[in-house]
């Protein structure tokens, strides 16, 4: 805890903070509980593609819906990080937690608009093809290093994702929307610059997870409300074409996929590194498929099925290597 704290942290308190957790960590019950984080958060953000959906489909326009879920997400944060001792306001004078914000809210952005567009299982995998930026750019920005388990998993995730996207079918990628595409694809650069300068401010001991968090979450806020103010500004009337369904799926994108998702992705980043992380959180691209088939009918043959199984294949390589620079 900081000084002038008189609340001695609980476990809890300590596990989401990140405090004693140190920048590199060896192999052991430690970079366990990262890897585990990792993926926890990659499914939470799995399961947002298909409710995000569920919001557009009833009346929320991609603007208003991000504006109010960060509004959300930024309150519940908050409560998060008093209930754990403090906010740490100085964050805010750092340069890169407001590049957080921006990358994230551009990611946001991206990929609310193609949601609009395409279907969730397309956008969650091609905005996870941000695991093709992160690698190089952890390897010339953060002197990352690559083993042999590494550079499987990562040649693993080719033939995976592409299975799991088109079942085999080439000419299914003709049947999403181009612009779609494109902008998950947006969203997937966005979010590798965010891993990467995440990382970097991880790097300084002093940030506690939960803070960092609660910043993140609000200036994304601060990004995202001009977008929400414009879009009333110019409609008429949006919020009143919002449906009970459209406002749980505010809350609980706002509470869950963002404060505790966020939580748990940079509580395990400060255990694996950005390219390990990126790999982990192919779990979401799977849990949207499923849900997608299960929620939204979208039918998944034998090959498709096989290609998440590549994708399972990748993330316990990485999970079996014994030991991570971070």
């Amino acid at each position: 805890m900081r000084a002038g704290s008189d609340i001695k942290p609980s476990a809890f308190a300590r596990l989401l903070s990140g405090d004693g957790l140190p920048r590199v960590m060896a192999s052991g019950d430690g970079l366990r509980k990262a890897q585990g984080m990792t993926m926890m958060a990659g499914v939470l953000w799995g399961t947002s593609f298909v409710v995000i959906q569920w919001g557009l489909d009833d009346g929320f326009h991609p603007m208003l819906f991000l504006t109010v879920r960060m509004l959300i997400a930024f309150a519940s944060a908050l409560v998060v990080a008093r209930l754990l001792g403090g906010v740490d306001a100085w964050l805010l004078r750092d340069p890169w937690v407001w590049a957080l914000g921006l990358s994230n809210t551009a990611g946001f952005v991206f990929q609310y608009f193609a949601l609009d567009l395409t279907v969730a299982t397309k956008a969650a995998l091609i905005t996870n093809l941000s695991l093709i930026f992160v690698a190089p750019m952890s390897y010339v920005w953060l002197r990352e290093g690559f083993t042999p388990i590494k550079v499987g998993a990562l040649v693993a995730v080719v033939p995976g994702v592409f299975l799991l996207t088109t079942g085999g079918d080439m000419d299914s990628l003709r049947g999403s929307e181009f612009l779609g595409d494109m902008l998950s694809l947006g969203a997937g650069l966005s979010w590798a610059f965010y891993i990467i300068i995440s990382k970097h401010v991880l790097r300084d001991e002093r940030v506690m997870v939960s803070r960092l968090t609660l910043w993140v979450m609000g200036t994304t806020a601060v990004f995202t409300i001009p977008l929400g103010v414009a879009t009333i500004a110019l409609g008429d009337d949006p919020l009143s074409q919002v449906g009970n369904v459209g406002w749980a799926t505010a809350v609980y994108t706002g509470v869950v996929c963002s404060t505790g998702a966020y939580l748990l992705w940079t509580r395990g980043l400060k255990g694996v590194t950005a390219t390990v992380s990126a790999i982990l959180l192919l779990v979401m691209v799977i849990v949207a498929a499923v849900m997608d088939y299960a929620f939204l009918g979208t039918e998944m043959n034998a090959m498709a099925w096989t290609g998440a199984g590549i994708l399972l294949v990748a993330m316990v390589l990485v999970n079996l290597e014994g030991s991570e620079e971070g």
